[in-house]
């Protein structure tokens, strides 16, 4: 492993909780770029947007880091800043992607306006592009990260996060559902799940959880999907009130645990652990 990767992966692993030690690194990596091949350039430009920018918002500091053709990453810190990018260098699902981690610098200083508004515009881009296969899931996944990010910061009480993330993860599983198969649409309604039950909303994760269980059973899914199936299924349960069901769902995710491949039974296993807490409580 080069010391380009070391470092990418080093950022990539803490950058949830710590966001500005990441940066640190990835400032690091900055002076060994050239070290490194193509792929692990893109990887490392990749970190960077998302770090500095998405979890960050700072637009200046990714600014000073960037080699000439980072064309993205330009587009989304003039983005963040409400300018207008320069496009002509991006194909448009890249144009798309440029909106992502400018959405998540606007929720770092809690404008949630426009944040939404960044949605609405890779939306009117991926329309704009309807016949571009690659574009319409690029939109799709943008809606599901921002959505993702939002779940994992949420705060019980937060209306106006609250409201955000559900309008993320609902415009992620309609976008999915033109965009993707089954299994994309089934994690979309996962994705939905999760956000609705971390929201509050018992119904309305309750029937996202069986619509993704549902699509597992009709598709021969994997113990892996099942597992988080009723995962979601469970915690949807739980918000709903109706803890026989929960709790069925929690055995259910358990017997899928142990039947996890064994490159992903670490973090299930994790996944399982939290979904006790919660039912202890």
């Amino acid at each position: 492993m080069s010391q380009l990767e070391d470092l990418t992966q080093q950022a990539l692993q803490i950058h949830p909780e710590q966001p500005a030690e990441a940066a640190a690194l990835l400032r690091e990596g900055a002076g060994v770029l050239e070290d490194g091949d193509a792929a692990q350039r893109d990887a490392w430009l990749r970190a960077a947007e998302h770090i500095l920018l998405g979890h960050l918002a700072d637009g200046q500091g990714l600014a000073a880091l960037l080699p000439p053709d980072a064309a993205r990453a330009r587009a989304a810190i003039a983005l963040a800043a409400g300018s207008s990018p320069d496009w002509q260098d991006l194909t448009p699902p890249d144009r798309i992607r440029a909106h992502y981690n400018a959405a998540l610098a606007r929720t770092r200083s809690r404008d949630f306006a426009g944040q939404g508004a960044l949605l609405q515009a890779a939306q009117a881009l991926a329309q704009a592009h309807g016949d571009d296969a690659e574009a319409q899931q690029a939109w799709a996944a943008v809606a599901n990260n921002v959505a993702a990010d939002l779940r994992y910061y949420f705060k019980p009480g937060d209306g106006e996060a609250c409201a955000a993330m559900l309008e993320a993860a609902q415009l992620a599983r309609i976008a999915w559902q033109r965009a993707g198969g089954w299994l994309q649409i089934e994690r979309a309604d996962w994705q939905l799940a999760m956000c609705a039950a971390a929201a509050g909303e018992g119904v309305l994760a309750l029937q996202a959880a069986r619509a993704g269980l549902q699509a597992c059973e009709a598709n021969a899914a994997d113990d892996y999907e099942y597992c988080f199936a009723y995962q979601a299924l469970g915690l949807a349960a739980l918000v709903a009130g109706d803890l026989l069901e929960a709790r069925r769902s929690r055995e259910l995710m358990a017997g899928r645990v142990a039947l996890v491949h064994a490159d992903f039974r670490d973090y299930a296993e994790r996944c399982l652990a939290e979904f006790d807490a919660r039912l202890a409580a």
